[in-house]
């Protein structure tokens, strides 16, 4: 009876250990990153980091694109990239700040409001942004107008969201324009602040338990 019982007991174990090994292997992408890792990327490294294991790939997009919904149903300039798992908000700077100037106009709060909302989990997302200029004046000072623009942006993020939330920023100047800068439309669409939103370590793990919603 005793040996029936080891008998069975191991072939219980090695059921187990069969059907829980693909469980096991899964890492999170995450694991051994640094915040200090994500600021030393370029704005493009950042947005394709940490990848999206296929098995994750197909809930990461229906959320996302969920999300992506939401925000173009407000009103904001959407677009969907890396293959539907990053979600991408324009907001023209004429909207959050005054022209030629550094700090935040009185509507821009408002402005953030819904996509604030978004991030209260600060483990759902990495937020990647970069503030851009046109090429009105000289390189250096559209530089410096980024710069400065960046830090208010930067400043009040920080005081709205988590200290767990991974924030990275981007200073572009007039360096990435979407638009020719020949015309008023143009320059005013090349003024802008981009957000990525990316999916963040729990929003991989609960894809990947089939738990994402």
């Amino acid at each position: 009876m005793k040996r029936l019982l080891s008998l069975l007991t191991l072939a219980i174990l090695v059921i187990q250990s069969t059907t829980a090994g693909p469980k096991d292997k899964y890492t999170d992408p995450y694991k051994g990153y640094e915040e200090s890792a994500f600021m030393d990327m370029d704005l493009e490294q950042n947005i394709i980091t940490p990848a999206v294991a296929s098995s994750e790939h197909q809930a990461i997009s229906r959320y996302m694109k969920n999300i992506g919904q939401q925000l173009a149903n407000k009103g904001y300039i959407v677009d969907i990239m890396r293959d539907d798992e990053v979600v991408v908000v324009t907001l023209p700077t004429d909207e959050l700040f005054h022209p030629n100037d550094t700090l935040l106009s009185p509507a821009a709060p408002a402005k953030f409001g819904p996509i604030i909302s978004i991030l209260r989990d600060p483990e759902m997302f990495k937020l990647v942004y970069a503030v851009h200029t046109d090429n009105t004046g000289s390189s250096q000072y559209n530089m410096y107008l980024s710069h400065e623009r960046n830090n208010s942006v930067y400043d009040w993020l920080l005081g709205q969201v988590s200290e767990d939330l991974i924030v990275i920023p981007y200073e572009m100047g007039d360096t990435d324009p979407i638009k020719p800068n020949d015309s008023r439309a143009g320059r005013a669409a090349n003024r802008r602040v981009e957000f990525f939103l990316i999916p963040g370590p729990k929003m991989i793990t609960l894809a990947h338990k089939k738990q994402l919603k």
